[in-house]
């Protein structure tokens, strides 16, 4: 609901926060300035109010970590339920993967429309495009409070072996079901174009993992199933294994660097490790074979999703 009374406006605000509301309240309903949308301002969106908390930030990044103007904190002050509000935001780069170029040019309508064909799906994050008053593309998505698995991964204070033998079986239910989310939206005839570990959240349980973040549109038709490597490679790894994390720490990888060869590397990120069994060989010889498919020195790349979904289930039956 709005609230057009001011005084109604404040009074909903400090019920909500548990806080005074701010003597002065400024209403956007032009989302386009979103540099100038802060804290304490209410977004006035399709017949309801949000009270915005700050920006959403990069999570992967640690200290360094960036905030994303464009993505709002916001409670819905109708419901009392917190939400995530993405805004407007233009912009194209290039990026290279061997001697191939890819483009990625950011799509409001793009995600918009996913939120809509994948509505009720488990594995995709869940909300609603709607239209500012200038008719800006918004969406308005479930808040998820979970950690990335990229979190996860980074948190776990334990042994490679230890990690494999005790979590890794388990992790790779909810990552397989991931993989089978993507191959659905494929069959859409549309594509994530921003996989990574950071964009898969823990909803809750352990098996209820779920996208988000796919407002990039890529020109490269393989870009989607070649992050899904990098996935596989950092939940078998418990994370990522570069030429520098060797350097650094030759007492965790003893006797590694010397064995080590261009086609050892992943085919994306070519300082990292893809033949993650010289690292640890207590990793299977199948599971492994599966990961150097993503490395430089392949010489049968996956052609589609569904062919890896199916190595994947075949090598793990009881995920099936």
């Amino acid at each position: 609901m709005i609230f057009r009374n001011p005084q109604a406006l404040k009074e909903r605000i400090t019920e909500v926060t548990k806080r005074p509301a701010n003597s002065n309240i400024t209403i956007f309903e032009d989302t386009s300035a979103f540099m100038s949308i802060d804290t304490g301002n209410v977004l006035r969106l399709d017949g309801n109010d949000y009270l915005v908390l700050g920006h959403a930030r990069e999570g992967r990044f640690g200290l360094d970590e960036q905030p994303k103007f464009w993505v709002k904190t916001v409670i819905d002050l109708t419901t009392g339920e917190r939400k995530i509000v993405k805004l407007v935001f233009h912009e194209t780069f290039n990026s290279r993967i061997g001697s191939t170029v890819v483009t990625f040019v950011r799509s409001p309508q793009k995600e918009s429309e996913i939120l809509q064909r994948m509505r009720g799906h488990l594995h995709f994050m869940q909300g609603k495009p709607v239209s500012d008053a200038i008719g800006n593309p918004v969406r308005i998505i479930d808040f998820i409070p979970g950690p990335s698995l990229y979190e996860y991964l980074r948190r776990l204070d334990m042994p490679h072996e230890a990690y494999y033998r005790q979590i890794f079986f388990k992790l790779i239910r909810p990552v397989i079901d991931c993989i089978d989310a993507i191959a659905q939206l494929h069959q859409q005839g549309m594509h994530h174009g921003d996989i990574r570990a950071d964009h898969i959240l823990l909803k809750g349980q352990m098996n209820d993992y779920v996208w988000i973040d796919f407002d990039y549109e890529v020109d490269h038709p393989d870009y989607d199933l070649l992050c899904l490597g990098n996935i596989l490679l950092q939940v078998a790894g418990k994370g990522r294994h570069s030429l520098y994390d060797i350097d650094l720490r030759p007492s965790v990888y003893p006797g590694v660097i010397d064995t080590l060869t261009q086609s050892d590397m992943s085919l994306m990120f070519r300082h990292r490790v893809a033949n993650l069994r010289k690292l640890f060989p207590h990793i299977s010889a199948a599971l492994n074979d599966i990961l150097m498919r993503f490395s430089t020195g392949s010489t049968d790349p996956y052609c589609d999703v569904n062919t890896l979904l199916a190595d994947l289930r075949a090598l793990f039956p009881e995920v099936a």
